[in-house]
């Protein structure tokens, strides 16, 4: 792989992305789980929102960058 700034910032994209995307999963899961408690609370599901959000935010500002 060759040491090129383009390829650096797609490694950073694509790092930044995974990242993300696992832990959005996480939260997503999570605030699933949550709901079914008892008293649930509103944090899982704000969190989950919040990853959620940024991992599209990163997916599409790396869609429009390789473009």
């Amino acid at each position: 792989m060759s040491n090129t700034p383009e390829s650096r910032k797609a490694l950073l994209y694509d790092a930044l992305l995974g990242f993300l995307g696992f832990f959005s999963f996480l939260a997503f899961i999570q605030a699933v789980v949550n709901l079914f408690q008892p008293e649930p609370l509103v944090w899982p599901a704000v969190l989950a929102l919040v990853l959620v959000v940024s991992t599209v935010v990163v997916w599409r500002a790396r869609g429009r960058w390789r473009q």
